[in-house]
C-alpha cells in the first residue's frame, strides 16, 4: 500500500484494501506443476522411445513375458537412465528445459503481479496501481462512479472471490483483478461515496 498511502491527501483515509484471493496463488503454483509435469513427460517419453528402440534392435522377437527383463538389459547396457537422458536427442532435452523454465517464469510473473498491485478504496477515490518500473495507475473519484458490477463464477461464489467492474460517468471503467470478498469491496465503494457526500456538506 506504499503508493496509496503516499498519495493520500488532507482528510482522505483508506476505507478498504483489496486483496488477491488465495486461489490466485494456487493458479500461480499450477504453472510450476504444469512445467514440471511437461518436462517429466518429455523426458520419460524420450527414455521410453530410446529403450523400446534398443529392445527392438537387440531382441526383435522377445516374448511378452520377458519384456521387463529385456527392458532392464537395455537400460544396463546403455549405462543407466541418466546416461540415456544424457544421450537423448538435443531437441528433446532443450524442449524439456524450456517448458520447465516457462512454468517457472509464469509462476514468477504472477507473484510479481500480486506483489506490485495495490487496490484500495479511499474516502475520495478508487485506486488500482500496477507495476514498479513501468507503473500504471487507474483512479476514479467516488462521486464519478456510475455502477459497480461483481462477476462471480460458481467457484467464485463457493470460495468467495470474483471480479469487480467499476464504471464511471463518461470516463470508462476500471476492471479489478479477482478479489477476495468482492461483495465487501463493492460495499466499501458505497461507503466511500457516502463519506464523500458527507464531507461536501
Amino acid at each position: 500500500m506504499e503508493y496509496v498511502n503516499e498519495s493520500l491527501t488532507g482528510s482522505e483515509k483508506v476505507v478498504m484494501q483489496g486483496r488477491f484471493h488465495w486461489i490466485y496463488m494456487i493458479g500461480a503454483a499450477l504453472w510450476i506443476v504444469i512445467g514440471v509435469g511437461l518436462c517429466a513427460g518429455i523426458i520419460i517419453g524420450g527414455v521410453v522411445w530410446d529403450v523400446r528402440s534398443g529392445m527392438s534392435a537387440a531382441y526383435p522377437n522377445l516374448p511378452d513375458h520377458l519384456f521387463w527383463r529385456g527392458w532392464e538389459a537395455v537400460v544396463v547396457k546403455s549405462g543407466g537412465y541418466m546416461a540415456i537422458i544424457r544421450d537423448m536427442h538435443v531437441i528433446l532435452r532443450v524442449s524439456a528445459f524450456l517448458v520447465l523454465v516457462l512454468g517457472i517464469a509464469l509462476f514468477g510473473h504472477m507473484l510479481m503481479v500480486r506483489a506490485t498491485t495495490e487496490i484500495a478504496v479511499t474516502s475520495h477515490r478508487l485506486v488500482l496501481k500496477e507495476g514498479i518500473v513501468s507503473r500504471n495507475v487507474d483512479e476514479m473519484s467516488v462521486d464519478r462512479i456510475e455502477s459497480v458490477h461483481v462477476i462471480q463464477s460458481i467457484l467464485g461464489r463457493i470460495f468467495n472471490f470474483g471480479t469487480v467492474m467499476v464504471r464511471g460517468m463518461g470516463i470508462g471503467e476500471i476492471v479489478l483483478p479477482p478479489l477476495a470478498d468482492p461483495i465487501a469491496f463493492r460495499n466499501a465503494l458505497e461507503k466511500a461515496r457516502q463519506l464523500h457526500e458527507r464531507s461536501k456538506k
